[in-house]
């Protein structure tokens, strides 16, 4: 891998620890499929629709 992909990783990782933190989530408790599963929840709830089916 060269040291741009590195660094584009890096920083993408750093931007969803700092989403997780930012809805009340504990980065070292909690996978990033739930907070996908959040960030799902909260935007539905915003826009009125219901939550899918699991």
């Amino acid at each position: 891998m060269d040291y741009e992909k590195i660094r584009h990783a890096a920083k993408t990782g750093d931007k969803i620890l700092e989403l997780a933190v930012s809805i009340g989530l504990d980065p070292a408790r909690h996978t990033i499929q739930e907070l996908a599963d959040r960030l799902l929840a909260k935007a539905l709830a915003e826009s009125g629709a219901d939550a899918p089916c699991k």
